[in-house]
């Protein structure tokens, strides 16, 4: 038996205390060995942001030490982790959106010709390590143009660009399609194997298994356990995580055809946004009450264009939207406010932007779609003061925070306070509490630890079981394939793909989503075929 590498980076007994008393972090001990992948694994709130931050000098220990090749090491600032060989690519990505992908990701390292900077060696640079990575990027691309899962990857891009020694990536694979996914991993092994050091903060079970030589699961703040990949099962590797035993996650087959009215229409959609970046071309879809249509796709094919036209935001250029067989109109605040009043609710993809207000109250942020109206309203005409029942509001609140099991320290706290999986729950109870009929669930549980994953999962379920249509867009495929009855597969602004979800696999659905196979006749209507499902035989076909 080889003996155990020597840490590359190692903590001891690191505590993090902020000056509100919150203890983040407690006693944390980990080692992280150079040529090796180290999945750091943990619920939302168990302290993996906070190791981050004191690892890239964002945050500083209250307690413990940190040594770089056995050396005490104290990192100020980002600058001075990035000097000593650090790299981070967070979930949240900072970028400059006027600036090109080949700016941002060479900014502080601008290759220059002279006193001037050589945008053509930037751009053939840039390029370069997106194609060593398999990154799907263009250097020339404005940020501003770029959807989210994009500008993740221009992250990702820059962090490798940099070359760090010690490369700690959140989340990576959030927004990437199946092959992409896998050649991103591949290329993380490759990494390690030149002998850096790759810390992976994942909650997927199957990336763990897949890339990692060792993991250590925080809890609480505190180390629950870590080992060797190979030598726990992916059941008690969750174990480890959650505290207790998972139960396996619940497939449905889907629904033979049948003659059910629709509860969403979508008839020859066609669309552009503002900016440009997405369009809509001749979509056709249709949701029944009572099940899930899912939709896959790489970030930026219209996705979150689809769902800001039914939701109201944007006006369709051509086609129609009907809910109920009632047409919907106008965008913005009106095309919100007939949304709203047809049945349909949204969770959006961006949660803090677009799902709540941060620096407002939780109760505030709960009672936002519904504040101006009974019961909420008391006595009064809506908007003058002494409307609004502020005691019946923060008893709702504190209902459905307890019927979500949303962890809080309060219910007036700001909801910024929140775990992202928490703010999450509080979005969906908020949208679902007053019985939607069709809900637009958009990266639902992006960023989300497994046991909330799985607490959202079934609210879904008991929605889509209630009676009500989900259209669920998503870039993780298990997902897709374990809520959807129905799959439809956009690439480039059109449906490529209508799949039975029982019959459909992760491979053969990110085929489609690459543009590698394309079904021209493709429509997601009740009434309409299924693409045939063809069995994969040539590994050319799963490469991006």
């Amino acid at each position: 038996m080889s003996a155990t590498p020597a840490a590359l980076l190692s903590l001891h007994g690191v505590s993090k205390r902020y000056a509100t008393g919150t203890l983040a972090v407690d006693q944390v001990s980990l080692s992280i060995a150079a040529g090796q992948v180290h999945a750091i694994v943990g619920e939302n709130g168990a302290g993996k942001s906070t190791v981050m931050k004191m690892l890239y000098g964002l945050e500083q220990p209250s307690a413990g030490e940190i040594r770089l090749e056995g050396r005490p090491v104290r990192w100020r600032t980002p600058r001075e982790a990035i000097a000593a060989g650090m790299g981070l690519v967070p979930q949240h990505v900072t970028l400059v959106p006027s600036f090109s992908v080949a700016d941002n990701v060479v900014l502080g390292q601008e290759p220059r010709r002279g006193p001037l900077l050589d945008a053509r060696a930037a751009a053939e640079q840039v390029a370069e390590t997106a194609r060593r990575f398999h990154l799907p990027l263009d250097p020339r691309t404005p940020v501003s143009r770029l959807s989210l899962g994009e500008q993740q990857a221009v992250g990702l891009l820059k962090a490798l660009h940099q070359g760090a020694r010690i490369l700690m990536l959140d989340e990576p694979t959030a927004v990437l399609a199946p092959q992409q996914a896998a050649a991103l991993m591949q290329a993380l092994r490759r990494y390690a194997d030149s002998g850096l050091a790759v810390i992976l903060i994942t909650h997927r079970i199957a990336e763990i298994r897949e890339v990692s030589d060792r993991f250590t699961v925080l809890r609480g703040g505190r180390v629950a356990g870590g080992a060797a990949t190979r030598a726990l099962s992916d059941a008690q590797i969750a174990a480890l995580v959650t505290g207790h035993a998972t139960a396996p996650q619940r497939t449905r087959a889907s629904p033979a055809p049948s003659p059910r009215a629709p509860v969403l229409r979508v008839r020859g959609l066609s669309a552009r946004d503002p900016g440009g970046g997405q369009t809509l071309e001749d979509l056709t879809l249709e949701i029944a009450g009572g099940e899930i249509l899912g939709v896959a796709g790489v970030e930026g094919n219209g996705q979150s264009l689809l769902a800001d036209v039914i939701a109201g935001l944007t006006r369709p250029g051509r086609g129609q939207v009907c809910v109920d067989g009632v047409p919907l109109s106008g965008q913005g605040d009106a095309g919100i406010r007939a949304a709203r009043a047809a049945g349909v609710a949204a969770l959006p993809e961006d949660r803090l932007h677009d799902g709540v207000a941060p620096d407002m109250s939780i109760i505030e942020n709960v009672i936002a779609n519904r504040h101006a109206a009974p019961p909420l309203v008391r006595r009064g005409l809506p908007g003058w003061f002494g409307a609004l029942d502020l005691a019946r509001a923060a008893r709702e609140t504190a209902q459905l925070l307890r019927d979500f099991g949303v962890v809080a320290a309060s219910p007036e706290a700001p909801i910024r306070s929140l775990s992202g999986g928490n703010m999450q729950k509080v979005v969906l109870a908020r949208e679902i509490a007053l019985g939607p009929r069709l809900l637009i669930a958009s990266q639902p549980t992006r960023g989300v630890d497994i046991g909330a994953c799985q607490a959202l999962h079934e609210r879904l379920r008991a929605l889509r079981d209630g009676g009500a249509a989900v259209l669920l867009i998503s870039a993780d495929l298990d997902e897709l394939l374990a809520l959807s009855d129905r799959i439809a597969v956009m690439s480039q602004g059109r449906l490529v793909g209508h799949f039975a979800a029982a019959q459909a696999d992760a491979r053969q659905l990110g085929l489609y989503m690459t543009g590698v196979r394309r079904d021209p006749q493709a429509r997601a209507a009740l009434d309409a075929p299924f693409t045939a499902v063809t069995p994969s035989t040539l590994d050319e076909d799963l490469l991006p």
